[in-house]
C-alpha cells in the first residue's frame, strides 16, 4: 500500500480541474472564456500535473518503476491535451 497520500493527492486534483473545466471548453464552437475562468482552469490542470509528478517519485522510490513509467506516459498525454485544449480555447 505504497503511495496512498499521493494517489488521494492526484484523485482530489482530477476531481478540483475536472470542476474548474467549463463545458464550453470542450465545444466544437465556444465562445472565448473569461480570463478568471480560464486561470482557474489552467491552474487546476497543473495541480493535477504536479499531483501526478509527486505520485510517480513515490512509485520510482518504492521500486514501483512500470507503473511510474505508465503513469509518466499518461501525464505526458495530458499535458499534450491541455496544449490542444488551451489552442482551441484561446
Amino acid at each position: 500500500m505504497a503511495c496512498e497520500i499521493q494517489k488521494v493527492g492526484a484523485a482530489v486534483a482530477l476531481g478540483n480541474a475536472i470542476a474548474a473545466t467549463p463545458g464550453v471548453a470542450f465545444g466544437a464552437v465556444a465562445p472565448p472564456l473569461e480570463p478568471l475562468l480560464a486561470l482557474r482552469m489552467w491552474l487546476s490542470w497543473a495541480a493535477l500535473l504536479v499531483a501526478l509528478g509527486f505520485l510517480i517519485k513515490c512509485l520510482e522510490e518504492n521500486d514501483l518503476g512500470d507503473d511510474a513509467a505508465k503513469l509518466r506516459q499518461e501525464q505526458e498525454r495530458l499535458r499534450r491535451e491541455l496544449e490542444s485544449l488551451k489552442q482551441r480555447v484561446q
